[in-house]
């Protein structure tokens, strides 16, 4: 025997092993394509998320550097910008100082007076568009919402005057007249509006802070750095090292990287779930190759053992298996990298729909679609993986078979003896033991079927566990909420809703019940058990508590007064409060004589009560006015509606509208409510636009209709991949069931062809090959049923179902509902298959075998 070592050889014998499997290679190209489509859609759609959520974060943040340094003291300043100054990995910084909060009665948005370099300026998103950053102390550059605002028409050389707050613990506020050297369009999506001054002005007029004074929250005077590195390669371990060399070492001080580049982190993206997806592609890709190539290779025993026999090594027909795989490959990843792309293209504006979902329209996710050349090489390489293991089985296979087990494989003599031992079992009895004979292939069979069912079962528990009523209630706590509130207090406007807006409100006809709530601040003297009880709170607390936080308490403690959220209320909003024990009633409420106090339940497992129903508060207004009220019961206020800034030391009570104007003599609401008629939604929205945001267009519009539509589209992003997924896992499974049942058929033709010779009939036939289908999707069923009560409810909620609104219900509904489709397959494929080996006469089938 001469072995075979001509490589020029084993290629021609390859490329004849591709001919003789014309059909083979286009089932194994689709396969490996529809794997390579995939992986490549998985990581465009999963890249394209993270980068979609980074530019979503930068703008609404306002941050587009790697790393931030906030809110640091002069000397910490110098200490870092020598150490950012020496650093190799720093490509470019940016610096700045935070002068205080801008402030005027004009102002329905956050705006910040602040100096920075063009470096600082372009992190924030606010370089001049026309014009240049302030050189001189007389100069300003701006946002056009400020401009707008203070009525100023945005030209180069205009003068504007502006006040903003130097201390907010002194309340000491500086005005000056500036002339505009540069503006650009401002953004009312973003954080805050940005009011650009020279250096000069800004270290002539800012205040000094101190350390203690950063650390206890007031910001006003501290430097701030802005830094990009060469990559963003490790960028946690190069922030760390440039705040250690430093000297911070406390963490959340000195350098920190950038929220919006933290990829992996909880609310931002789940490796554990693409982990989860890669694993099952792999899986779905693995199940259909591996099948291909065992039917290619039992198909062509013969010729393998015919191979060996006249020398040719187990490792030399090894290589020529894994050749073919190659060549395949080299044609179906390609395929599958193009339409993986188009398809991850087209599915990334509804990936990047967020799990926190706006009320308010304009709050829209940016969407970046990524052609990384890293995403199609790693999607290849995976999809190489995937064929590499799909074919050690056949390699093993044609490496271990002697060329006379082959000769008997190709005879098909197991088969023989079987009828000799079966012929009196009925059609039924053989169909049983045909499916157990074959038990791994069928097993296979089975599991690409399942893992369909799985996915269309999964799909469905995922979006039903998606709980709309849930968000809303936290977020939401009427059909519409009007406000004025800004992200941060020092620009926020409590008195928003004014009477001529109310006015508007009131008259709209599709309107059920609108509702406002009104905010003042006020001090209560605490009675000796409130003061006990705040004592308790804060002990429990102190670890939590910050500093300032800390300060405050010792100075309640000391003037021995509370701070007061006091808040007046309509019908409408009393309906929505969230009672402790028993609730009273709105008539006896609205009288004027009693309040409504909150309770805590921050510090402690168990709700604790400031005061008790029956209880006398009294209550010593600003305005100099005193009076008792009854403490009528204990209630919260809904989320959406309290008060929406953190404070540590206070305690909320509630009057009734009429009673809260009165005393307080403000008409303006902190909040309108309004629920719409039912099915007037829409009728609702159209008369706020063109009425209420006509007299003002700075109030905020929050909708259950745009809550909905975010929803919407956010759940609607699961039915995208699981429809995806489904059509190509479920076309996975019916092919590997139609290869294995022709394979099946076609490999049994002499056995088929003598059960007709002995006595079965035709139908009988095919009665037990239907019945071997049956069998194979009826195992694929139990293992789909099975897979779901085991471990479906666990890896969604650890992965894909993370979301505080996520409620999950097992169920097997729509694996059931699938057995009717399932039921059709099991009965075409085996019948079409034996009707189209039956045009052969039983002589021709046998003399061919």
């Amino acid at each position: 025997m001469v072995k075979v070592e001509n490589k020029e050889t084993l290629r021609l014998l390859t490329k004849r092993f591709m001919k003789m499997n014309r059909a083979r290679n286009i089932i194994a190209v689709i396969a490996i394509m529809l794997t390579s489509l995939l992986f490549t859609s998985l990581f465009v759609g999963s890249v394209s998320m993270i980068l979609s959520k980074r530019a979503t974060e930068i703008k609404q943040f306002m941050d587009s550097s790697h790393a931030i340094a906030q809110n640091l003291s002069e000397e910490d300043a110098e200490r870092l910008q020598k150490t950012i100054e020496q650093s190799d990995e720093v490509e470019r910084y940016g610096t700045g100082i935070f002068l205080g909060a801008g402030r005027d009665k004009h102002f329905g948005f956050s705006v910040e007076v602040r100096y920075a370099d063009k470096n600082m300026a372009e992190s924030f998103n606010c370089l001049p568009t026309t014009g240049r950053l302030p050189e001189k102390e007389n100069e300003v550059a701006v946002s056009s919402l400020v401009l707008e605002a203070l009525g100023v028409t945005p030209k180069i050389g205009e003068e504007v005057t502006l006040t903003w707050e130097v201390n907010p613990m002194l309340k000491q506020y500086k005005t000056d007249t500036f002339q505009i050297c540069g503006f650009w369009q401002g953004d009312k999506a973003v954080l805050g509006q940005m009011v650009w001054v020279s250096e000069a002005y800004a270290k002539e007029n800012c205040y000094s802070v101190t350390q203690k004074e950063l650390k206890n929250g007031i910001y006003n005077g501290g430097k701030e750095y802005s830094v990009w590195y060469k990559n963003l390669w490790n960028l946690e371990k190069k922030t760390e090292n440039i705040s250690k060399t430093a000297g911070f070492t406390k963490a959340g001080t000195g350098l920190e990287i950038n929220p919006a580049y933290n990829l992996f982190e909880e609310d931002s993206f789940s490796f554990t779930s693409l982990i989860v997806m890669v694993l099952f592609v792999i899986l779905a890709g693995y199940l259909i190759i591996y099948n291909i190539f065992n039917i290619s290779v039992k198909t062509d025993i013969r010729a393998y053992g015919l191979l060996k026999n006249v020398g040719t090594t187990g490792k030399q027909l090894k290589k020529i298996v894994r050749m073919q795989a190659w060549k395949l490959s080299a044609v179906g990843i390609p395929i599958g990298l193009i339409f993986g792309y188009l398809a991850g293209f087209c599915m990334s504006p509804s990936l990047t729909a967020d799990a926190q979902i706006s009320a308010q329209a304009g709050q829209t996710t940016q969407t970046v679609v990524s052609a990384n050349p890293l995403i199609f090489f790693a999607a290849a390489l995976l999809t190489l993986l995937t064929v590499y293991l799909s074919s050690l089985q056949a390699c093993k296979m044609v490496e271990r078979v002697s060329p006379v087990e082959a000769l008997h494989l190709a005879e098909g003599e197991q088969s023989q003896k079987k009828i000799k031992k079966n012929t009196s079992v009925t059609w039924w009895g053989m169909a049983v033991q045909n499916v157990f004979r074959n038990w791994k292939k069928g097993l296979i069979v089975m599991l690409s079927i399942a893992l369909s069912m799985v996915v269309v079962n999964c799909i469905v528990m995922l979006v039903q566990g998606y709980d709309f009523e849930s968000y809303q209630n936290i977020f939401l706590a009427s059909d519409f909420q009007l406000d004025q509130m800004t992200d941060t207090l020092s620009n926020t406007n409590f008195n928003g809703i004014t009477p001529e807006i109310k006015e508007i409100l009131n008259k709209c006809p599709e309107s059920e019940k609108t509702g406002y709530v009104y905010y003042s601040e006020e001090r209560h003297k605490m009675e000796p058990a409130l003061l006990k009880t705040w004592e308790t709170l804060a002990e429990k607390n102190k670890e939590n508590w910050t500093d300032y936080e800390k300060q405050i308490w010792e100075e309640t403690k000391a003037d021995n007064t509370v701070k007061v959220h006091f808040l007046g209320i309509s019908e409408a909003v009393f309906d929505m409060l969230e009672w402790k024990g028993e609730k009273c009633s709105w008539d006896t409420f609205k009288s004027g004589d009693y309040v409504i106090v909150d309770y805590s339940d921050k510090y402690t497992e168990q709700p604790v009560s400031y005061y008790k129903s029956g209880e006398t508060f009294k209550m010593e207004y600003g305005n100099g006015k005193q009076k008792d009220y009854g403490v009528i019961g204990e209630a919260m206020m809904p989320y959406s509606l309290d008060y929406p800034y953190t404070d540590s030391v206070y305690i909320t009570v509630m009057v009734p509208e009429e009673e809260y104007i009165t005393q307080t003599e403000n008409q303006s609401a902190m909040y309108a409510t309004i629920d719409a008629k039912k099915g007037e939604d829409k009728q609702v929205k159209e008369y706020i636009d063109k009425n209420v945001l006509k007299e003002n267009d700075m109030i905020n519009v929050s909708s259950v209709l745009d809550m909905k539509a975010s929803f919407r589209r956010f759940v609607s992003k699961y039915y995208m991949i699981g429809s995806f997924l489904v059509v190509i896992l479920a076309f996975i499974g019916i092919m590997n069931f139609f290869n294995t049942t022709a394979t099946s058929v076609i490999s049994r033709k002499k056995e088929l062809a003598l059960l007709e010779v002995v006595g079965m009939t035709k139908k009988q036939i095919s009665k037990m090959l239907v019945a071997e289908g049956f069998l194979y999707l009826g195992g694929a069923f139990m293992i789909a049923v099975l897979l779901v009560v085991v471990g479906a409810k666990q890896i969604l909620i650890n992965t894909l179902g993370t979301a505080f609104f996520f409620r999950l219900h097992l169920t097997i509904v729509p694996c059931v509902l699938m057995i009717p489709i399932l039921v059709g397959i099991a009965y075409v494929i085996p019948k079409y298959q034996f009707e189209k080996m039956s045009r052969e006469s039983v002589v021709e089938r046998i003399r061919k075998e």
